[in-house]
């Protein structure tokens, strides 16, 4: 006789693996200079923090110049913070450097986020996955600011996220995640710009 319970509980975890291809766990929180704790979590082989970066100041103490959406303090507690390149701190011949990060962690470069994405089913149904599927990396819908042009856009919509590859003097690599995407998009912006930082264990 066939243990039915028993078979409903196989092909419930298959399926499960099947539209998931991948199973996020928690991990130890990692705190910043400030005191400021952020959740994290593994997903594949890396461990990434679960909350956008809010720091004000670097692993060593240094000041980091940090934008709050639309000067609102509470923006970047909800939301963490928007930083332009060059106050990421990264070195522009070297990925996956420290740079904002706490020590231990650093800014992902262009081909870890790929990897990220990879792990996670693909660039096609990336940003439908996390927004549905992926409640453990706690996407943050940051936006943007453009320092000189001085206007914030997408709060709440768009998660812009720095790589910490440069694409050229004046632009770097980003990924962009939208609350009603199914794609996560790959793109340049020029290094005016302010967006979101995640960072990603060593």
């Amino acid at each position: 006789m066939y243990d039915y319970k028993q078979v409903y509980v196989f092909v419930s975890i298959f399926l499960i693996y099947l539209v998931i291809p991948f199973q996020p766990f928690a991990q130890e929180p990692v705190t910043d200079f400030d005191g400021n704790n952020y959740k994290t979590v593994r997903i594949g082989d890396q461990v990434w923090m679960a909350e956008n970066l809010r720091s004000i100041h670097d692993a060593d103490g240094n000041k980091i110049k940090r934008v709050c959406y639309q000067l609102i303090r509470e923006n970047c507690d909800e939301f963490g913070g928007l930083y332009a390149w060059n106050d990421l701190k990264v070195d522009e011949k070297n990925e996956n450097f420290q740079g904002i990060c706490p020590d231990g962690w650093h800014i992902p470069g262009d081909e870890e986020w790929s990897v990220f994405i990879d792990v996670i089913g693909g660039a096609d149904s990336a940003a439908y996955r996390i927004n549905n599927e992926l409640s453990d990396f706690q996407i943050q819908y940051g936006g943007n600011y453009h320092n000189r042009l001085r206007n914030y856009n997408y709060l709440d919509e768009i998660a812009y996220y720095w790589a910490s590859t440069s694409y050229s003097t004046t632009a770097g690599w980003i990924w962009m995640i939208g609350r009603n995407y199914i794609n996560a998009n790959r793109s340049t912006v020029p290094k005016t710009y302010c967006l979101s930082v995640r960072c990603v264990k060593d």
